[in-house]
């Protein structure tokens, strides 16, 4: 192992977030399922993944792992983890054990993390790029970023190639430890092998062969889409005063972000630009005034115009995922978030806004998909929010059934119970008391819907068996 002969920097801390994973129980069932299934959008992902998704009998796997780990039984522990850790609908993790050894790796977006353990300790790595010629600027990019971690480290191997780098010794690498350690350094090298590249010409890229691209069809409908939706919302933000509607102008954009996220899900450089966006208004909240906020959040969406479709596309790609960049949410904290938008929408349906009013319903739902790591049955539910709402985008896509009329203005509502049926079936074996009244969704016109469908999916009761 002698790509660890030459490490950036190894420190020690304490860990944050294990220690939150402690004092509040076993991880509130991580991992995923598959897309909701809607005819004609198989191999479509939507929503970002997220590893809040794990069957009632997946979960059994973490306690198990969390039992024998206690009683020292290492090899089954390790067992059951992976076996938690393995999403079969994504296909994720291959784990091979050989009695006190084993070996594994796992898919993470744009790379793969190789893993070992030879019954002492465990190591894994993740390549990100080759680095030919010696580069000041990249190892001092590295080295910051060394300082932010608390699992992993930055490392370079002999053949000139930059790593991501985990390793601990088997007798205490329990579950949790185990668990952040691997997703840090899945999800750091996930994010930094596109920023290094972008950053640094000279960079190649490497160990990128599961990575497919878009076909040509649905690369063609988001790029359509982003466009689109980008010049609409400048438009419309346009066409009211910057003052008085700053408000309204500030969910209107950041609600542009959260759909861009949610619908076309893209990687790399244009995620990285979109985060940038959300930051403008939410870290200098305290600093700079609202309407400063707007317009430097419209000149940042503006420039996303001129992103050429080659550009755009190498940014959108089919990969897998094991972990969530985000965190799972509170379930007052998802509530507060839809109700708070439905109440402040109300203000423009009353002065005769509908449209802003729909945009603040929408922005309320998709703000909680764009920060946190959701469970799947509100992520499908939302997912048939969003093709009522975008009946068009889905259509284009290739749809077969649309949910909502744009012509005749007609929400097809068998269609739509229909769906969340099914999405709700999907999961009960998981949610001890979900539920769902339909008499609650009124069908009265899109807004009313909206705000109905959206409040009901904020108040589901997701509390998980552990029997």
């Amino acid at each position: 192992m002698n790509w660890l002969s030459r490490i950036f920097g190894i420190k020690e801390k304490e860990a944050p977030e294990e220690a939150s994973w402690k004092s509040n129980g076993s991880p509130a069932q991580k991992a995923s399922d598959k897309i909701f299934p809607f005819k004609g959008l198989e191999g479509v992902r939507l929503g970002r993944y997220s590893d809040n998704n794990k069957s009632h009998k997946k979960t059994q796997s973490w306690y198990i792992a969390e039992d024998r780990y206690k009683e020292k039984n290492y090899t089954e522990a390790f067992n059951a983890f992976f076996d938690y850790l393995r999403d079969e609908a994504e296909d994720n993790v291959v784990y091979k054990p050989d009695g006190k050894t084993f070996t594994f790796t796992l898919i993470q977006g744009s790379k793969k993390v190789h893993g070992e353990c030879d019954g002492e300790m465990i190591t894994a790595h993740s390549p990100l790029a080759v680095m030919e010629s010696p580069s000041t600027a990249v190892m001092r990019r590295l080295l910051e970023m060394n300082y932010s971690l608390y699992y992993s480290h930055s490392a370079l191997d002999d053949g000139n190639t930059l790593h991501m780098v985990f390793l601990s010794d088997v007798s205490s690498t329990n579950p949790s430890k185990l668990y952040y350690g691997l997703r840090e350094l899945a999800t750091k090298a996930d994010r930094q092998d596109d920023l290094l590249l972008s950053d640094f010409s000279y960079l190649k890229p490497t160990d990128t062969d599961h990575i497919q691209p878009l076909n040509a069809s649905e690369l063609e409908v988001k790029y359509k889409y982003f466009r689109k939706w980008i010049q609409d919302t400048l438009n419309r933000v346009a066409e009211v005063n910057q003052d008085s509607f700053s408000g309204a102008i500030a969910y209107l954009l950041l609600g542009l972000i959260y759909r861009i996220d949610f619908l076309i899900l893209p990687e790399a450089k244009l995620l990285a630009k979109l985060e940038k966006i959300n930051a403008i208004y939410w870290e200098k909240k305290e600093e700079v005034a609202l309407v400063e906020r707007n317009h430097l959040m419209k000149e940042a969406i503006r420039k996303l115009l001129n992103i050429t479709k080659e550009e755009f596309g190498e940014s959108l790609y089919h990969s897998k995922s094991t972990f969530s960049i985000a965190t799972p949410p509170k379930a007052d904290k998802v509530r507060d978030h839809i109700v708070s938008a439905n109440k402040d929408s109300n203000w423009y349906i009353e002065h005769k806004h509908p449209d802003i009013a729909l945009s603040i319903n929408e922005y309320g739902v998709l703000y909680n998909q764009f920060i946190y790591s959701m469970p799947r049955v509100q992520t499908d539910l939302i997912i048939i929010y969003m093709a009522v709402m975008h009946a068009d985008f889905f259509s284009e896509l290739g749809m077969a059934n649309s949910l909502y009329n744009p012509e005749a203005k007609e929400l097809r509502k068998e269609s739509i119970e229909d769906a969340i049926d099914q999405a709700i079936a999907r999961f009960k074996d998981k949610f001890k008391s979900l539920r769902w009244d339909g008499s609650r969704i009124s069908y009265d016109s899109l807004y009313d819907f909206g705000v109905t469908f959206s409040e009901h999916i904020a108040n589901m009761n997701l509390e998980t068996k552990r029997e």
